[in-house]
């Protein structure tokens, strides 16, 4: 058994966005005695629960959304009993509030009433998430409704025309959560978004008050109220520089002291699992020593429905990435015995045949021949060599810079523009250089005795856009493949009856 809980040391924690596909998967296959079970799965099927320590690989942490979840208390301990029957001691979970399935659509909402103050159907909406996150998470996010429902091509469905209507009906949801939140029931991040810089500075300017103690105590009677920490979206999370004016200007009014949590949404890449880390570890050395900087990803779900799989992860000078293609899916492979490739502890006990079981002549619950191999637990396995590729890379990724960091000698001041191909940039054999050279410059950028940070800020903005989220737009924000780096095979969604079914969250076996 991999223990990962083991290995995170000091760094940004990348937290897996598990899909409710494979949560009530889980559930449906441990319910049903019937179920076929691998025979290497010595663990059977509970084994796939990384968030128990009796699991193939351990893994205590992961983020879970109200967008997808299952919203009734009274069924999700049944529905979702990987999540709701965790031991809580040991775990932790993070609540996204589903304001983006809000936005997408996922999740249906009178967008002309909701942008009404008094809207009682929006307050509806706030008290079932409310309630959900305090019953589910130990951290959760606030409802926020992210900018791009503003923009197209979001704004034709919402019918929305500016951005400052999504930072009013986000305060709205934040005035509801602070009076009627219960202290102590979960943790609350205060949601810093935007659609460009001077939305995003509005947005800040008016929610951070609530992270503010003496302005919850006057307001609202009770500084335990106070929100405990921060998730940076939009285009804070979108633009590197954006990311640390929003840190600079939380230490600046005080609001980084105490605070436990920040969590940047939706990024996968490698190179962030760095730049991430070096940010915890001035703010953990300057500003609040047990603070936890995490990231998340959904793609080692989504790729799955989409048909492709984690291969093997890359280090180089030049980045650090996943290569992904195709996954095995072949009807002549039924029942066959040879073992299946890509290294992890759930690959390493799978033969092809646990993989392939549809041949020729199988038919689906609609009497169609099936037009693929798999089956609903071909997926859920999948899924889970892909979630152990991705925390083994996020560890790695860290593991190399740090032992980089020691034995190269980087100014950032050093960098220079140039193509990606170039070497004027290499600093070491294993790491790219930026991210030794993001590392000194966010030592120097978080000192306290820097005279004048915010100036530094945009001195250096050419070096800091040379690391920003590539091809980030606010009409994209979280939007799968935007965060994500790797080596891809598109093939498109699965030609079968699960590839909507797993993407949408609406699977119920």
């Amino acid at each position: 058994m991999t223990d990962f809980s083991k290995q995170t040391q000091d760094y940004a924690l990348y937290l897996p966005a598990i899909s409710a596909f494979y949560t009530r998967q889980l559930a449906k296959y441990l319910a049903e005695p019937e179920t076929r079970v691998p025979d290497g799965f010595e663990k059977g099927l509970q084994g796939l629960n990384f968030l128990q320590e009796d699991s193939y690989y351990y893994y205590p942490f992961g983020l879970y959304s109200a967008g997808h979840a299952q919203l009734d208390l009274d069924k999700t301990d049944i529905h979702e009993a990987m999540i709701q029957k965790r031991d809580r001691s040991k775990t932790v979970i993070l609540g996204d509030s589903g304001g983006f399935q809000i936005a997408k659509g996922v999740i249906k909402l009178d967008w002309e009433d909701a942008i009404n103050p008094t809207s009682e159907a929006r307050e509806a909406l706030c008290e079932k998430m409310l309630r959900w996150l305090e019953y589910t998470a130990d951290w959760s996010m606030t409802l926020d409704f992210p900018a791009f429902a503003a923009i197209p091509p979001y704004n034709k469905k919402t019918g929305l025309t500016d951005v400052k209507q999504t930072i009013d009906m986000s305060l709205y949801n934040l005035d509801y959560f602070v009076r009627n939140r219960v202290p102590g029931a979960t943790k609350f991040l205060n949601v810093l978004s935007g659609a460009d810089e001077q939305s995003s500075q509005e947005w800040f300017d008016l929610v951070v008050p609530f992270s503010d103690p003496k302005f919850v105590k006057e307001n609202y009677g009770d500084e335990a109220r106070t929100l405990e920490g921060y998730a940076m979206a939009g285009v804070n999370i979108g633009q590197m520089s954006l990311l640390l004016k929003r840190i600079l200007q939380l230490r600046e009014r005080g609001l980084l002291e105490n605070k436990g949590w920040i969590h940047c949404l939706g990024t996968g890449k490698l190179h962030w699992a760095c730049y991430l880390t070096s940010i915890q570890r001035m703010l953990r050395k300057h500003d609040s020593p047990n603070i936890q900087v995490s990231f998340d990803a959904a793609s080692p779900f989504v790729n799955t429905a989409y048909g492709q799989t984690y291969t093997y992860n890359y280090f180089d000078k030049k980045r650090f990435g996943y290569m992904m293609d195709r996954a095995i899916d072949n009807k002549d492979l039924k029942g066959s015995k040879m073992p299946m490739p890509f290294k992890s502890p759930i690959m390493d006990r799978l033969k092809v045949g646990d993989i392939c079981v549809n041949g020729h002549g199988d038919l689906n619950k609609q009497g169609k021949e099936t037009s693929t191999s798999w089956d609903t637990l071909s997926y859920s396995l999948y899924m889970s060599h892909s979630v152990h590729n991705h925390i083994d890379a996020f560890l790695e990724a860290n593991r190399l810079a740090d032992v980089e960091k020691h034995r190269s000698n980087c100014d950032f001041r050093q960098w220079k523009k140039d193509k990606k191909s170039s070497s004027t940039n290499d600093r070491s054999p294993h790491v790219p250089g930026i991210i030794l050279m993001f590392d000194n410059f966010v030592q120097e950028l978080l000192d306290p005795a820097n005279p004048d940070p915010f100036k530094m800020l945009d001195e250096n903005r050419m070096f800091l856009d040379d690391i920003t989220q590539n091809g980030w737009t606010a009409g994209k924000s979280n939007i799968f493949g935007d965060f994500f780096e790797q080596e891809e095979y598109q093939e498109g969604s699965r030609d079968d009856d699960m590839g909507h079914e797993i993407m949408s969250g609406d699977f119920e076996g």
